[in-house]
């Protein structure tokens, strides 16, 4: 299935004319030049609806109006100049803002990957000028000792994707420009998500260049972590057999959670094995915690917020059918402010006018000031305002109202559980949440074990979605760290079959689930 996109649909210009462009592959100069006259010709077609409408305007202002006049020089250069900036402003959105995936101007150029290639060959590069020695060690389960208590404990499930593993450089990337009091301060878990071990590259000696997982403190398999308990075992293969993978997600994600809490580590972080970190997210990712921890420490508020995500995709974050009475009134607001501005100056131009403007001497040959005409009123309110209205909401939310760098509230529309760091204290809470929960349903028990009713009903759902029920039901907050510390690099897990995925570039867009401020990280100075 070849990809299409289709890009730059302006449904909002006059005589219900639309344009769809369905591109294939990057438009040449001629695909360009012809969409420039395209535009022109709609902003001729905008003209000409102006000049009907005034026309209009002034033969029946002309019926009960004594000031009967047409557009004086200025306000015809008025319209001009805003037809211009107009055109201008559709031009300037088609070709810079294609990354805001809740734009009209959204083209496939968005999920072009830039800092992500550059940490991928960073990441590749360090496995690379490892000791060539450890490629012969032997693989197996490892336990390390830590000389103390860390500072933050990452755990990772990994399991053999369909196609291309990206685990190493997943590793890798986290590691690579760590000092090594950074390093100290990180206990590194991985969990070998299979009920045969021997199935994922790290133990059958088919990972490429060299076999991360001995960068971890510690590899652990079902069988280690659930202490040999048979009922586990036989769910972890019954599920992976039904491809039930959604489900044995829970497993997995409690498992990690619960390893990671035993580390007594002040905080937690769950990613998973086709994340891509940047250069930094370590320092970045703490002092962020600590500042969360500070905040809420003062407002003796210590249990309640969940997680600090670092991971999150702006295809959820524009513009919601459930806030439409809000963008109503305001946009509403705003054609009704001008045309109430425009009939007071109107009145203030008026030589009837009773306001003190009109009580100012003037020179007997001064003209007297005709009135501003309705009909440019009414243009102005009800065809520049509403134009301008729907040309803010096609250019997306994040376009023109980005989240600020920094740390930001995400109760809502927060997407996925690709990079999540919790508080220990909540990170237990959770995991036992999940464990008592999981264990009912492994075991079949009556629903009145469950501790939440709203289990049941989030069993076919993802992590992500039964971690914001959670939180939702505690009345959490949960924040997002803009931009993003990790990028999604992953196209195709077990989760889902083969997708229209964005082939184009060595880093797909991982089905859409993509960050596109990460992209830009490398262009920051």
């Amino acid at each position: 299935m070849s990809l299409q996109v289709v890009v730059g649909s302006i449904t909002f210009l006059p005589c219900g004319y639309k344009r769809h462009l369905v591109f294939n592959r990057p438009h040449g100069a001629g695909a360009k030049l012809l969409e420039i006259l395209l535009i022109a010709l709609h902003t001729m077609r905008i003209a000409r609806l102006f000049k009907a409408f005034a026309t209009q305007s002034q033969h029946v202002g002309g019926q009960n109006f004594p000031h009967r006049t047409s557009f004086t020089k200025a306000q015809s250069r008025f319209f001009i100049g805003f037809i211009i900036a107009y055109l201008l402003a559709l031009a300037f959105f088609r070709y810079r803002v294609s990354h805001d995936p809740g734009s009209y101007f959204f083209t496939v150029q968005g999920y072009e990957p830039k800092y992500s290639l550059t940490r991928v060959q960073q990441a590749q590069s360090y496995l690379e000028n490892l000791d060539k020695s450890s490629q012969n060690q032997p693989v197996g389960i490892q336990h390390h000792e830590n000389k103390a208590i860390p500072q933050l404990c990452i755990g990772m499930p990994t399991a053999k994707r369909p196609k291309e593993q990206h685990v190493n450089v997943a590793i890798a990337s986290l590691l690579d420009h760590l000092t090594p009091q950074e390093r100290d301060q990180i206990q590194l878990n991985i969990l070998i998500a299979h009920a045969n071990p021997q199935e994922h590259p790290f133990l059958n000696n088919s990972a490429s260049v060299v076999n991360a997982s001995q960068l971890a403190d510690n590899v652990f398999t079902y069988h280690d972590i659930a202490g040999g308990s048979q009922i586990i075992t036989e769910v972890i293969q019954d599920l992976e057999k039904a491809k039930r993978y959604n489900e044995k997600s829970f497993y997995d994600y409690s498992l990690v959670l619960h390893q990671c809490s035993q580390s007594q580590a002040p905080w937690v972080l769950i990613l998973e094995d086709d994340t891509l970190a940047q250069e930094g997210w370590y320092t970045r990712t703490m002092d962020s915690l600590r500042e969360l921890e500070r905040k809420h420490n003062d407002g003796n508020r210590a249990e309640d917020w969940l997680y600090l995500r670092l991971f999150y995709t702006e295809k959820f974050l524009g513009w919601n059918s459930e806030d439409w009475p809000t963008y109503f009134f305001w946009s509403l607001l705003a054609v009704m402010s001008t045309m109430g501005i425009g009939l007071y100056f109107r009145r203030l131009s008026s030589p009837s006018s009773s306001l003190p403007y009109t009580a100012l001497p003037s020179k007997q040959s001064d003209p007297v000031p005709s009135p501003i005409p309705l009909s440019f009123i009414f243009s102005v309110s009800f065809l520049c305002v509403p134009a301008l209205i729907i040309l803010y909401f096609a250019a997306g939310r994040m376009t023109v109202q980005p989240l600020p760098a920094g740390i930001n509230v995400m109760n809502n529309f927060g997407c996925c559980s690709q990079a999540l760091a919790f508080p220990r204290n909540m990170s237990l809470k959770l995991s036992h949440w999940l464990e008592k929960n999981i264990t009912a349903t492994t075991l079949n028990l009556p629903s009145n074990t469950f501790t939440d009713n709203s289990w049941k009903q989030d069993q076919g759902a993802a992590v992500d979605s039964t971690i914001e029920t959670f939180a939702n039901e505690r009345n959490l907050q949960r924040y997002a760290l803009m931009p993003s510390a990790f990028q999604h690099v992953g196209a195709e897990t077990h989760k889902q079959g083969i997708t229209a995925a964005r082939e184009w570039f060595s880093v797909s867009g991982a089905r859409g689930i993509w960050n596109f401020g990460f992209e830009e990280l490398g262009s920051s100075p």
